[in-house]
C-alpha cells in the first residue's frame, strides 16, 4: 500500500508543478499570502457574530488578490515571464509538499495499515526528512481533520474486526 500513496504523491507532485507553471510565481505566492492573510485578519476581527468574519476574511482575501493583479502587470511589462513561471512552479510544488506530506496523508491513513511496510517509500523519506529539517510540522495533524480521522477509525472498531486485525499485527 505504500507503493500507492507514493504513486498518488508522486502525481499530484506533477499536476502542482504544472498548475503551479500555468499560474506563475506572482499569482501563486499571492494567493498564498491571501490565504494567511486572510485567516489572520479574520481571526483578530473583534466582531466575529454571524458572517462578520467571512466578510473580512473575503474583504481581506480581495485586496491581496488586487494588489497580486498589479503586481503581475509588472512582472508581465518587465517580461519575467519564464522566472515566474519556474518560481510559480517551484512554489507550488512546496506548498502541496508540506499540505500532502503534513495533513493529507496521515490525516487519510491515521489508525489504518496503509504505511506499513517498506521503510524507504518516497512518503517516508520526504517525511522523515521535512520533520527533520522543519520540526515543527511534526505529527502536525488539523484538529478537524483528526476529529474526522478518529471517526472513522471508531466505525471501523465498531463495524467488524479490525482492532483484531491491527492487535494481530502488533503481536
Amino acid at each position: 500500500m505504500t507503493l500507492l500513496v507514493d504513486i498518488l504523491l508522486i502525481v499530484n507532485i506533477i499536476v502542482a508543478g504544472y498548475l503551479g507553471w500555468r499560474a506563475g510565481f506572482t499569482r501563486s505566492s499571492f494567493a498564498v499570502l491571501a490565504g494567511f492573510f486572510a485567516i489572520y485578519f479574520a481571526n483578530k476581527y473583534p466582531y466575529q457574530d454571524g458572517v462578520n468574519a467571512y466578510i473580512i476574511f473575503f474583504i481581506a482575501t480581495l485586496v491581496i488578490f488586487i494588489l497580486g493583479a498589479f503586481i503581475l502587470r509588472l512582472v508581465h511589462f518587465f517580461y519575467m515571464n519564464i522566472a515566474d513561471k519556474i518560481g510559480g512552479m517551484v512554489l507550488n510544488i512546496a506548498v502541496w509538499l508540506i499540505i500532502s506530506i503534513n495533513v493529507l496523508v496521515p490525516t487519510l491513513t491515521y489508525g489504518t495499515a496503509v504505511l506499513e511496510g517498506s521503510t524507504y517509500s518516497l512518503y517516508r523519506v520526504i517525511s522523515e526528512q521535512m520533520h527533520l529539517r522543519m520540526p515543527i510540522f511534526k505529527d502536525y495533524v488539523p484538529s478537524t481533520l483528526g476529529k474526522v480521522a478518529v471517526e472513522k477509525q471508531n466505525i471501523l472498531n465498531k463495524v467488524g474486526g479490525y482492532g483484531e486485525k491491527i492487535k494481530a499485527r502488533v503481536s
